[in-house]
This record gives structure tokens, C-alpha cells and sequence, in this order.
């Protein structure tokens, strides 16, 4: 299984052909830790994901609070930190997430680590989404920062 933050899981929903339930198609059952439910929650009068990722099946939203280590909340946000420790309690070896220092973290945890950027790579790549160009140029206009040479590095990947 594959723990996922709330900026991938917002970005996702809103640019991927059959929002989240083409996540969990694509790579399998996804953990939303109870801290990343609570930012989905506070925003869902602007946003649809929360209510999409209580309705599908495949998205498991955990119902309680975890013990993040102190290390890890006096390092990054909240919700990242919820990802990263729910990762490593229940041994799943992946996550999903965008902020860099979380994810250089998450890798010296010995995390396998994507972001939303190599999400829309493999939905590319397996037919689910048509364009990476056109997924990123939709979440800039959403107010989705990317670095320029990111951006070109995923379209130059993913063959456009």
C-alpha cells in the first residue's frame, strides 16, 4: 500500500481522468493518514477530494491520530510527517509527496518516494492519462508551483 499528502491527493483528484479511483487502479490500495484527512476536511467546501476519498473503496482514511516521532514533526509539516511515520509503522514501503525536504527524508528512511509529477508518468504510461504537458499545465493553473526544468524533464519522460 501506498500512503499519500494532501497536496498530491488534491492535484490527483483534480487532473487525473477518473480522479483518485484511477489512483487506486493505477498503483493499488492508498493509505490517507487521519492528519491528511483533517487538512482535506478543513478544505473540502473548496475542493471534492475529501468527500471522493471517503466514497471509493481502495482509499483507506485512518480514523485515529498516529504518534509521529518528534524528529520528524520538528522537521516538516504535520501531514508529512502523518505519512512518513504511518509509513514506516505499518511497513509499506511507499509514499506520495511533493515537498522536497519530506521526501529527501523519506528516502533516507529507506521510503520509496513519488510525487505527483511521477504519478502522472505512470498514468502516461499506462494509457490512463493522455497528456503530461496538459496535466501540468492544468495544476499551474490551479496554483500548482513546479520548477520550469521539472516540468520539462516530466514532459521530455513522458515523451511529448
Amino acid at each position: 500500500m501506498t500512503v499519500i499528502n494532501t497536496s498530491p491527493a488534491i492535484h490527483l483528484h483534480a487532473v487525473l481522468p477518473g480522479g483518485l479511483g484511477s489512483l487506486v487502479r493505477l498503483i493499488g490500495e492508498v493509505i490517507v493518514p487521519w492528519e491528511v484527512g483533517q487538512e482535506l476536511s478543513a478544505g473540502s467546501a473548496k475542493d471534492a477530494t475529501w468527500r471522493e476519498i471517503q466514497a471509493l473503496s481502495g482509499i483507506h482514511h485512518r480514523s485515529a491520530s498516529i504518534a509521529v516521532h518528534p524528529l520528524l514533526s520538528a522537521q516538516i509539516d504535520l501531514g508529512e510527517a502523518a505519512v512518513i511515520q504511518t509509513a514506516l509503522d505499518g511497513a509499506h514501503d511507499a509514499v506520495i509527496l511533493d515537498d522536497l525536504k519530506a521526501r529527501r527524508i523519506a528516502r533516507t528512511l529507506g521510503l520509496q518516494v513519488t510525487g505527483t509529477l511521477g504519478v502522472l508518468l505512470q498514468a502516461k504510461q499506462s494509457g490512463l492519462l493522455p497528456s503530461v504537458r496538459g496535466a501540468i499545465t492544468s495544476l499551474e493553473r490551479r496554483g500548482m508551483w513546479i520548477a520550469p526544468s521539472l516540468a520539462a524533464k516530466a514532459i521530455v519522460l513522458a515523451g511529448e
